[in-house]
């Protein structure tokens, strides 16, 4: 993947999650298209709970597309996330995911996210549909 040609700075956020609910969309000869609804707590620059959903396009040969929406609550502040990126299977039955966000906010307190690219890192367990996920500000 492209982890090695990013050029990451500071860690942003730190994330865990769990799958709360997924829908199959399509299933092909070239692969699985599913959506996964997300819910999890963010520790870092910040703390918030987020909720999101992540259309996955899963290929045949262990590769996959995602593009993600969510939304991320740190008290009464609220913040919204676009993503999209790569994964690929791991040799342990794990899918590793990077990828690039974006993120939007009203919040004074968090409105240095407005001028932030986002660069996410993380490892997601299909067994017990969790995952683990660093995010850096992109330079």
């Amino acid at each position: 993947m492209q982890s090695q040609q990013q050029s990451k700075g500071e860690v942003i956020a730190e994330m865990r999650g769990k799958t709360d609910s997924f829908s199959i969309k399509d299933i092909t000869s070239s692969g699985v298209k599913m959506e996964n609804n997300d819910v999890g707590q963010i520790t870092g620059k910040y703390q918030a709970n987020f909720m999101e959903t992540v259309s996955i396009n899963m290929k045949t040969d262990g590769t996959s597309e995602w593009e993600g929406k969510g939304i991320q609550m740190a008290g009464k502040d609220m913040v919204v996330v676009t993503g999209h990126g790569k994964g690929r299977r791991t040799t342990d039955g794990n899918v590793a995911f990077e990828g690039e966000q974006k993120f939007m906010t009203q919040s004074p307190s968090l409105s240095w996210l407005n001028n932030t690219k986002g660069w996410i890192e993380g490892t997601a367990n299909q067994a017990d549909q969790t995952f683990t996920a660093k995010v850096y500000a992109k330079k």
